[in-house]
């Protein structure tokens, strides 16, 4: 199975998303998810891998919907149609976020990093999925995961990892809040024999406050 793209650039643009896409109409029984989507020859999805690790064959696609890099797979936020057990329509999607984490050691001397929301977070299929906001004057922002520090394996196969999420705002005005998606992907800790990833993902908010998310993934 090919692996979705990771996004290399160590800084990361953060979608500045008005709206959720060009074609953000609700339809009847469209599933919003995170999944992975495979841009074929014209950069049309060719098929979509959702978080319950099921791959489905794209056949209808919505009005306007943006193309993609060809032959790349990407990871997304978006709607989709179940048509049958294993086809569906995507009527539209966003990219997410989704870098490889850097050693934090890498950013010692960097801009320091700006607060950020993070509305939620919960475990998808080898990803962090997330919904996160800056606030905006309209300038770029960028995101990076860290990785903090990570253990060696144990002789239960467990690892203990800390990411923190980097967030540089280029000194932008604080003046409305801005959303976008990311999944931190976990593939790159879960090479065998690890069996449980023990996770605390670490960021700041507007208010100062430093919070810890805890996330056990058994692989």
């Amino acid at each position: 199975m090919r692996k979705c793209q990771w996004l290399m650039a160590i800084f990361l643009l953060v979608s500045i998303l008005v709206s959720c896409s060009k074609d953000s109409y609700h339809y009847p029984s469209v599933k919003e998810e995170f999944f992975c989507g495979f841009a074929k020859a014209d950069g049309m999805l060719e098929y979509i891998i959702t978080d319950d690790g099921t791959k489905r064959v794209v056949t209808e696609w919505g009005n306007q919907l943006e193309k993609l890099k060809p032959d790349t797979l990407f990871r997304l936020m978006g709607y989709y149609e179940e048509l049958s057990a294993d086809k569906v329509k995507v009527h539209s999607f966003v990219n997410a976020i989704s870098s490889k984490p850097v050693p934090a050691v890498h950013y010692a001397d960097s801009v320091p990093t700006a607060p950020i929301i993070l509305h939620s977070a919960w475990l998808g299929n080898q990803y962090i999925n997330m919904v996160l906001a800056v606030k905006s004057g309209g300038k770029k922002h960028r995101v990076v995961f860290l990785e903090e520090a990570v253990t060696n394996i144990d002789a239960e196969g467990i690892v203990h990892v800390v990411f923190s999420i980097h967030h540089n705002d280029a000194g932008d005005a604080r003046v409305y809040e801005a959303r976008g998606y990311a999944s931190l992907p976990l593939l790159p800790y879960l090479n065998p024999p690890v069996r449980q990833l023990n996770i605390t993902l670490k960021y700041t908010d507007y208010e100062g406050n430093a919070h810890d998310y805890s996330f056990l993934y058994n692989n």
